[in-house]
């Protein structure tokens, strides 16, 4: 059995644990994973089995990007979410007692299941900020995060192609984050946001009829990458390893090793 526990970073990046759950209900289901069958009404009944109850009123189960794995949410403003897998393996609860699995050996079972929810990300519903290096990450930012800010100046000035997942510490910030997905440039409009050298922070910025920001997915992504610890920035690398937080040392280090290595995504 493998546990872990919900804690902030020792790097200093800002928490968005209780921002991020604000206005849930604002936005649309998240959407499943391409090719997953899911299957609401079995993980439920799973769910229901494994606690003994039935699912309180005001709570609604969804699936997540992730196959298999989906989220018990809360129709009330504030409330903390859920996850877990089709089979009850995994579970984990945001702000609560943290998160378990069962599985072989930790380190071999951890790596594995950070390899696979790093195959599973939806890189086609990310940002694709394409600079001059393949896309070496996938970078869970916030535009009102100072230390995220300190990332993408880096990554602009090195040249590094990353996806970004847009969320916000606060409702400003997942506004900025809302705006820059429906942009009808999203690279450009999050460079913007975040202040990149060179980009116009100010301005109308065009958006697409009908878009609707995913705010649940983006959250949902965070959660998974991040292993519980929901702070700004998260990078991910094709490997599943990851970099939680953000210095001007140790980031830039591991950044070029990966592309020293050629481990990349693909571009979709």
């Amino acid at each position: 059995m493998f546990r872990g526990r919900l804690r902030a970073g020792r790097t200093g990046p800002a928490m968005v644990v209780a921002a991020a759950w604000l206005s849930a209900t604002a936005a649309p289901p998240s959407g499943a994973a391409p090719g997953w069958a899911h299957d609401v009404a079995a993980a439920r009944a799973t769910f229901e089995g494994a606690t003994g109850r039935p699912l309180r009123p005001g709570f609604r189960i969804e699936p997540t990007v992730f196959p298999h794995y989906y989220a018990l949410r809360s129709e009330a403003h504030g409330r903390t979410g859920t996850y877990f897998r089709d089979d009850m393996q995994w579970t984990a609860n945001v702000r609560s007692a943290g998160w378990s699995r069962t599985g072989p050996a930790e380190a071999d079972a951890l790596a594995r299941w950070q390899r696979e929810q790093a195959a599973a990300l939806p890189l086609e519903r990310l940002i694709r900020v394409q600079r001059r290096t393949p896309f070496v990450a996938v970078v869970w930012s916030a535009p009102d995060c100072p230390y995220c800010r300190r990332l993408e100046a880096w990554l602009e000035a090195e040249g590094v192609s990353v996806y970004v997942v847009p969320v916000g510490l606060g409702d400003d910030g997942f506004r900025q984050a809302a705006r820059a997905w429906c942009a009808t440039d999203p690279a450009a409009a999050w460079r913007a946001a975040l202040r990149v050298a060179g980009s116009r922070p100010d301005g109308e910025v065009p958006e697409r009829k009908g878009c609707v920001y995913p705010r649940d997915t983006m959250v949902d992504i965070g959660f998974f990458v991040g292993q519980g610890r929901l702070a700004t920035p998260i990078v991910v690398f094709a490997d599943g390893t990851r970099i939680t937080g953000w210095d001007d040392h140790q980031g830039p280090a591991r950044l070029r090793a990966m592309l020293d290595r050629k481990l990349f995504f693909p571009v979709r």
